[in-house]
């Protein structure tokens, strides 16, 4: 059995807000809006990874007492060419920088930023 990725699903307290977001500060493409149980939900490009964002559904399930919050999805991982425009960009967006530059490994640097909905981003950079 081989797996190959399909998609994310971001679950968000203002869908559109969120879209926008991703589109306008990452540069994701957005599909057309659509119902999904009960919530707008819709389908991100972002950098070739498909993104599904959508509100709360008409038939979800709270999620158990305990449950930790940090035990899912716990990052989102994106690679910049040039890890301080991309950060001087995000800033010029009003995005909040979480962790500054640092080096991961030799030629690897990273950095973290908050997304929309309490999502964190890291964005590495690979010397070439």
């Amino acid at each position: 059995m081989q797996y190959r990725w399909d998609h994310v699903h971001l679950k968000a307290d203002d869908v559109e807000a969120t879209v926008k977001w991703y589109v306008e500060v990452l540069g994701a493409e957005a599909g057309e809006p659509k119902l999904f149980r009960g919530s707008s939900e819709v389908d991100l490009d972002l950098g070739g990874a498909r993104v599904v964002v959508h509100g709360e559904l008409c038939d979800e399930l709270a999620l158990p007492e305990s449950l930790h919050p940090r035990m899912g999805v716990d990052h989102i991982g994106l690679t910049v060419d040039d890890l301080e425009q991309a950060l001087g960009e995000l800033k010029a967006h009003g995005v909040e920088v979480l962790e500054q530059p640092w080096v991961v490994s030799p030629g690897v640097r990273m950095a973290c930023i908050a997304a929309p909905d309490k999502v964190r981003i890291e964005l590495w950079e690979h010397a070439s």
